[in-house]
């Protein structure tokens, strides 16, 4: 078993991609160090618990982090999801 860690920071536009360019930027890098002053800057995530077979739909410009389990295979799809009002289906489109 495992949890999903996402902080609550939403980029919702491109001033909020600017104005946290510096910190966001190293969400495209995977080193140690970055990683660490990444999860110092963005504070304390919002923390999910996930038991197998749990589907976690999200939005993934938030920051999130899958945090490491004992055994068995964490699986992952990715796909686009569409909302177009309330009285509509959802569209999925991978």
């Amino acid at each position: 078993n495992g949890d999903l860690h996402i902080w609550p920071l939403g980029v919702r536009s491109r001033w909020d991609w600017y104005k946290n360019a510096a910190l966001l930027s190293g969400l495209t890098t995977q080193d140690a160090l970055t990683q660490t002053i990444l999860r110092k800057e963005l504070g304390e995530p919002q923390k999910i618990h996930v038991e197998p077979g749990d589907l976690v739909i999200m939005c993934v410009q938030r920051p999130h982090a899958a945090v490491g389990f004992a055994d068995g295979t964490r699986v992952s799809l990715q796909c686009f999801v569409q909302h177009e009002g309330i009285d509509k289906r959802l569209l999925i489109d991978s």
